[in-house]
């Protein structure tokens, strides 16, 4: 009998030995920062899903190919504290009730893009107790038509994280909620979500990652179900999404030392990503982002687009942007208003300036703003003896050209104007800084004619060589090119020996006189 005891005994104090308690005092607290290394190659090669009482885990051979630092912030320094309180209607007591609501918060995503609405700089705001932290509210910045304001959207039921102390066999099934109502800032759509968490803590032992070695860790299996539906003017659509998660836990750190995800497909689950806790590695820098809205369209009341650019780079310390219009900025994830539609050329630079010497990465995107509402038009309406250019932006200012000379005509440079003589003319509209030349429109002042808003048809253009027209041959008088300095380089409708580029067509008639733009590719 005392054999059996005693061999009880050692059992017990093996089982407990090495157990250990993970505290909500243990967790981040405000402006705590963390090195988070992350891998995504290869982890085929890990069994993540193995456990047991007294386990040894061993994953040194991770390779990280991103790093990213991870800042558990006060939520008042977010951006969304007047958002929540105009919202939940705290008007005098603001303050109170934000710091009695939520105690932590953190950038999860620098954006998404939910039905072409932007969602930029989303913070999840929690409430860390002792017995618990509860993500209660989400804050982000809302781009619809090119315009962004902050907005918030608290759970109904609030996701429960974790519960505490964290212990070995714990088992524990919470729920919650969110809605997402965009009805209110004009845009028809919503969006829902029910999901189920369920943790189990289903190992303890040691851990070994590239940062060191862990000797006293708690396991747990998170496994995440949500439920969401995306409604808008075409009707809703119901997704379920299963992700399942395990975490290594050291009471000696504020988040888990290892984090590694995937989600459930068909099944089976797909490890995505290992996180772990690491030291500042020198990795090369990759410059990546998007921007949204993603199809921008210039505004001809503000006269401006605004465009809130996405940094999706890793491993980089410095960010160097060039917007393609002038501009520059060193914010990590600037918005910028751009004033002309057209294709923009923005470059950004990113730098890891802890490596030596300096690394760096660029990448550059064109980005096409759309004009739906013509408002930079460069049409031009002929009437009678008067022509009058149809761009009519405030602070656009005019300046008539004679096509045949390629030379401003002096003091022409109202919106309308009256030619004294026969000729080809064009205008210059120059808005906000950006440039624009209409066509060339042929008049015949001198002879009585009214002007003529008949436009030459020149094919095929672009062309290699040989030009047509729709002009009777027997008719044509004299035939003009010129090349972009106003030379005269041929007087054949053929362009086979000159250079790639733009030229200006002239052609005359005994009748009127004819001018158009050719492109030689």
């Amino acid at each position: 009998m005392r054999k059996i005891t005693l061999f009880l005994m050692v059992l017990l104090s093996v089982i407990g030995y090495g157990q250990t308690t993970y505290n909500a005092t243990d967790f981040a607290v405000q402006d705590e920062q963390f090195t988070v290394s992350n891998a995504t190659a290869g982890l085929s090669g890990y069994d993540f899903t193995l456990t047991g009482a007294n386990y040894a885990w061993n994953y040194n051979l991770l390779t990280p190919n991103t790093q990213e630092n991870i800042l558990w912030e006060n939520p008042n320094n977010s951006g969304y504290k007047i958002a929540w309180c105009l919202t939940s209607g705290f008007t005098f007591n603001c303050n109170t009730q934000f710091n009695n609501a939520f105690n932590l918060a953190t950038k999860v995503s620098d954006g998404i893009e939910l039905q072409s609405i932007g969602l930029t700089n989303i913070v999840d705001h929690l409430k860390l107790s002792s017995s618990s932290l509860e993500n209660k509210m989400i804050g982000a910045a809302i781009t619809v038509s090119g315009v962004s304001v902050p907005f918030v959207a608290q759970y109904e039921t609030p996701d429960a994280i974790y519960h505490f102390p964290i212990n070995y066999n714990d088992n524990y099934v919470s729920t919650s909620a969110l809605s997402i109502d965009l009805n209110s800032l004009g845009v028809p759509l919503q969006y829902s979500s029910e999901g189920q968490r369920t943790n189990l803590v289903e190992g303890w032992g040691s851990l070994t990652t590239p940062y060191g070695n862990f000797p006293d860790v708690l396991k747990m299996k998170t496994t995440l179900v949500t439920n969401y539906t995306v409604t808008t003017a075409s009707g809703s659509v119901p997704t379920t999404l299963t992700t399942v998660s395990y975490k290594w836990f050291d009471p000696n750190y504020g988040i888990p030392v290892l984090e590694v995800s995937g989600d459930v497909i068909a099944g089976v689950w797909i490890p995505g990503k290992a996180s772990y806790i690491d030291n500042q590695q020198c990795l090369q820098p990759t410059a990546l982002f998007g921007y949204l809205p993603l199809v921008p369209d210039y505004d001809s009341i503000s006269q401006a687009v605004s465009i809130s650019f996405i940094n999706g780079s890793a491993n980089y310390d410095i960010s160097n942007w060039d917007f393609g219009d002038g501009n520059t900025s060193t914010s990590d994830n600037p918005t910028h208003s751009y004033t002309c539609p057209g294709t923009k050329l923005v470059t950004l630079t990113v730098t890891n300036i802890f490596c030596e010497p300096d690394l760096i990465d660029t990448i550059t995107l064109p980005i096409v703003i759309t004009d739906t509402q013509n408002a930079f038009t460069v049409n031009v309406t002929v009437a009678d003896t008067v022509l009058t250019a149809d761009r009519n932006l405030s602070g656009t200012t005019y300046q008539w050209i004679n096509c045949d000379t390629n030379v401003p005509i002096a003091d022409a440079t109202n919106q309308s104007f009256t030619p004294t003589e026969n000729g080809n003319y064009a205008v210059e509209l120059t808005t906000n800084g950006c440039q624009d030349t209409s066509q060339c429109y042929a008049v015949s002042t001198l002879a009585n004619n009214p002007f003529t808003t008949n436009k030459i048809v020149l094919y095929p253009n672009p062309t290699t060589g040989i030009i047509h027209t729709t002009i009777d041959q027997n008719e044509i008088v004299k035939i003009a090119i010129y090349d972009i300095y106003g030379r005269l380089v041929s007087t054949q409708l053929n362009v086979e020996n000159l250079p790639i580029g733009m030229y200006l067509i002239k052609i005359d008639t005994a009748n009127e006189n004819y001018m158009e733009k050719v492109i030689k590719k």
